[in-house]
């Protein structure tokens, strides 16, 4: 461990240390796991010598980007930590139009910094999200329809092979392992800085926000599902349905109320975007509407409560090909069955996100029309329930998605989820796992068994 220590510019905890258990706790108060040792980076050359301690005295390796996956996979139960939260720098080039991103930043951070010229990328919906784990298993937000996903927007990234050898990929230079990030996972190094491409967006957008009576939901599901049918590239739009708490702040007519929002934004001229949105506004009788212009920097702040710090979850996902009313409708009486708090989301997915195959990059699900989340808050010690119910929603429904394919930032790694979600992009995965870390160093992910056959 001095020796450890001797080598690393950043700093090194052990569980006697008074820093230690601030630094190990994650978002998810679920996942209890400890490290035998923590190690909080300075830069790439402290990753690389993390990773050649870790393999040198066998311990298992976990990364922690932002430590916002529901499963916990950036926590080991006595291995290694490898901890970026002290990599946050955001440097946005304007001639190039780019950003270069360290691994521990957020999405806050980027906004923060790329807003400052008006240019954004595609990042997610919870700001407080780290950009490493988002990026390299795909990335979906409200500018999916016009710009895709994260990983799609990703030109160059260095990156930390099971070697500790440090390695820059692009299309150009190791294009292998730069295709298998782009939404493969950490099953292959980590990336301690990523360079994106970016797009003019902002600083305000055009979105929508409302919210409908539950009991309106079938005729709200109705609607959305004919409006997507013509909706151009620019709208984004994520349905929410939940049950809204007896909260001091919300009215009491709407205490414990069952609701269904619609929510998103146009990417777009703000003006000309009104008219398009407007029937998103009219499905049913809104309860409230908040639709208006607003800072792009505050939408993408708006779903933080959602999500707090320090709860207990547990989340899972399935893609959608297409989604009946009959279908719909059994979703909707599983919901009321969750043992606790559940923030039910179901994204629709349309223009660029779809608009290139499904060998562009690693991720595969490029036919989809809905994607599912859920969100199960619940109340400490009610582990087995949750992962009950969780896990038991994903077999009933796996039959009617998309092969049985989830969005793997939502979900846990499943038996069998990590095949049917990678597809006929699998094998690949494997040659490319067989290539750059054949003894599995990188296993804490959604993870993927090297062929040994390369």
């Amino acid at each position: 461990m001095t020796k450890l220590k001797e080598k690393i510019e950043g700093e090194v905890l052990i569980p006697s240390d008074d820093r230690y258990e601030e630094t190990r706790k994650i978002f998810n108060a679920a996942i209890t796991k400890r490290p035998s040792v923590i190690v909080v980076c300075k830069n790439a050359q402290d990753v690389s010598e993390a990773v050649k301690y870790a393999t040198k005295n066998d311990l298992e390796v976990a990364v922690r980007g932002g430590g916002h996956h529901v499963s916990g996979t950036s926590l080991t139960e006595g291995g290694l930590l490898i901890d970026l939260s002290q990599m946050t720098t955001v440097e946005v080039h304007k001639e190039s139009q780019t950003v270069s991103v360290q691994g521990g930043a957020t999405l806050a951070d980027i906004d923060e910094e790329t807003q400052k010229y008006g240019l954004a990328m595609p990042t997610g919906t919870v700001s407080e999200t780290g950009i490493a784990g988002l990026a390299l298993s795909g990335g979906v937000g409200y500018l999916r329809g016009v710009l895709g996903l994260s990983c799609d927007q990703m030109v160059e990234a260095n990156i930390v092979t099971a070697s500790g050898e440090q390695k820059v990929v692009s299309k150009d230079t190791n294009d292998d392992l730069f295709w298998a990030i782009r939404g493969g996972g950490g099953n292959f190094g980590v990336v301690t800085e990523f360079k994106f491409n970016l797009h003019f967006v902002g600083p305000e957008v055009l979105a929508f926000d409302v919210m409908y009576d539950l009991e309106d939901g079938m005729q709200v599901f109705r609607g959305l599902n004919e409006y997507l049918m013509t909706a151009p590239d620019e709208v984004s739009v994520n349905m929410t349905v939940m049950d809204l708490p007896p909260a001091p702040m919300l009215p009491e007519f709407l205490h414990n109320k069952s609701v269904m929002v619609i929510a998103g934004m146009y990417a777009g001229n703000t003006d000309e975007g009104q008219d398009i949105i407007n029937p998103l506004r009219k499905f049913a009788e809104p309860i409230i509407d908040q639709t208006g212009v607003i800072p792009y920097t505050d939408l993408q702040k708006k779903l933080d409560p959602m999500v707090p710090q320090g709860a207990s979850f547990k989340g899972t996902s399935l893609f959608f090909k297409d989604l009946n009313e009959d279908t719909f409708a059994q979703l909707l009486e599983e919901k009321d069955k969750a043992p606790g708090g559940l923030l039910f989301q179901l994204w629709e997915m349309h223009g660029q996100v779809n608009a290139v195959p499904s060998d562009f990059n690693a991720f595969s699900v490029r036919d989809s029309k809905y994607l599912l989340l859920l969100d199960l808050v619940y109340e400490p010690g009610n582990d087995e329930a949750a992962n009950e119910w969780a896990d038991k929603f994903y077999e009933t429904f796996a039959p009617f998605s998309l092969n049985g394919a989830a969005y793997l930032n939502g979900i846990d790694p499943y038996k069998g989820v990590i095949e049917k979600t990678y597809g006929s992009n699998y094998q690949r995965l494997q040659e490319i796992k067989a290539k750059y870390d054949p003894h599995n160093v990188f296993a804490r992910n959604h993870n993927i068994k090297a062929n040994q056959k390369v």
